[in-house]
């Protein structure tokens, strides 16, 4: 798994590992923090064989990554155990590791779902060991009261369009991302035809927040092929349909194609949310798709979207395009007051579309690659341990637009140029 430096200072930065071993099974178990910059941290739990300490402080780096791009006051931290999620013991063995990290979960650790892991199971997991919710350290960084903190949290089980904001939102993302940077592009969100590779929960809400915006989706891929409908897929009959199903079976045969066929559709944008390295190096010299968006975890090689980006494909890299899980919280609990469940996802849409197009935008006016863009705004980025973790992006609804220029916008406050009090 590539490795994304920060730049930060590492002394201030250095990852701390908690371990665990489970005194029945023997398997072994972590939570990594990516430093002690801030009050809170925020990272997933998965369960998966042979997880190691070594990967999950990777994992918690890119964490960290994400809330820095996002201008918010959080550390990175991820934790997992080493054990199969399929395994009968396997609710007993999580059960055990969140009572060993009580205290983290109601001080500092806000935990999210994973590999292996469900958001709900791990909720019911916590609340049996005595811990309110996985995510209950929000509530004393944000300092929100009990009423507060769960009226907010109630807010991912609510329905928008027929699904719950907490399963629409990474995708809603994604979706938003991609109309940022078709418009970034010259594109019109009406009429914008995209093809999707995945049709998972991410790929899902992406195809559903893309319809909903204005897009078409004329294709989709999974493994057992590619759906094609030059006049538009059916999505909302698509999105009923189980998610085992292929997408195939959802259109006429005379519609479909091998998977790898979607690679050579001309679309506008070309929308990543499955698998990693789902692009070859083959197949990035012949893509005719002037907005490649990247959703899932490592979708291309920084090798594919750098040939991308020297074809004169604007590329939306993964920690932008996959950043939804962490945006959506600064949605959710930075507002002053409780957000509607509508209002979650209308701020998110704005936020995505404002970093995607302060990134592309910066990109422009200096002539280099989104991904740099946006590894310079993490490095730059200011965080205090003093500050509450939601409620100061500068994509956020309330704040100055950085438009390209959040790195200079940094640079003059260190100067004090700019008052302290203003978001960036």
């Amino acid at each position: 798994m590539d490795s994304i430096p920060l730049q930060m200072d590492p002394g201030a930065n250095m990852p701390r590992v908690i371990e665990y071993v489970d005194p029945i099974e023997g398997c072994t178990g972590y939570l990594v923090y990516d430093g002690e910059n801030c009050r809170l941290a925020a990272g997933g739990f998965r369960v998966q064989p042979g997880l190691t300490a070594g990967t999950l402080t990777e994992l918690a780096s890119r964490m960290t990554l994400k809330q820095r791009v996002l201008g918010i006051n959080v550390d990175g931290a991820k934790s997992g155990l080493a054990f199969d999620p399929n395994s009968p013991a396997h609710a007993e063995v999580q059960a055990r590791f969140l009572s060993f990290l009580s205290h983290e979960l109601t001080t500092r650790y806000s935990m999210g779902c994973d590999m292996g892991t469900r958001f709900e199971e791990l909720e019911a997991i916590a609340a049996s060991v005595g811990v309110p919710s996985v995510k209950y350290a929000v509530k004393h960084a944000q300092e929100f009261d009990d009423e507060e903190y769960f009226r907010r949290m109630a807010l991912l089980d609510a329905t928008v369009g027929g699904r719950t904001v907490g399963r629409r939102r990474a995708g809603h993302a994604l979706a938003h991302a991609a109309f940022g940077a078709a418009e970034s592009a010259g594109y019109r969100a009406d009429g914008l035809q995209v093809a999707i590779q995945g049709f998972g929960n991410l790929g899902r809400s992406a195809a559903e927040s893309l319809v909903e915006g204005g897009a078409t989706v004329i294709a989709v891929a999974d493994e057992h092929g590619c759906a094609v409908d030059p006049r538009g897929l059916d999505i909302p009959a698509m999105l009923g349909n189980p998610m085992s199903m292929p997408v195939t079976e959802a259109v006429a045969p005379l519609r479909r194609l091998p998977r790898q066929a979607l690679f050579m559709l001309p679309v506008d944008v070309l929308v990543l949310a499955a698998v990693e390295n789902a692009l070859t190096a083959e197949q990035a010299a012949t893509l005719s798709v002037p907005v490649v968006v990247v959703g899932a975890n490592m979708g291309i090689t920084e090798a594919v979207e750098m040939q991308l980006g020297d074809r004169g494909v604007v590329v939306v890299p993964d920690f932008i395009g996959g950043i939804g899980g962490s945006a959506s919280m600064e949605t959710l609990y930075g507002p002053s007051t409780t957000p509607e469940p509508h209002e979650v996802l209308d701020g998110l849409a704005y936020l995505m579309r404002e970093l995607t197009g302060d990134v592309l935008a910066g990109a422009r006016q200096r002539t280099i690659s989104p991904r740099h863009v946006a590894l310079e705004m993490a490095a730059n980025a200011v965080v205090s341990p003093d500050r509450r973790p939601y409620g100061s992006s500068p994509y956020s609804g309330a704040a100055r637009r950085p438009k390209g220029n959040r790195l200079a916008s940094a640079a003059a406050r260190r100067s004090g140029l700019i008052a302290t009090g203003e978001n960036l």
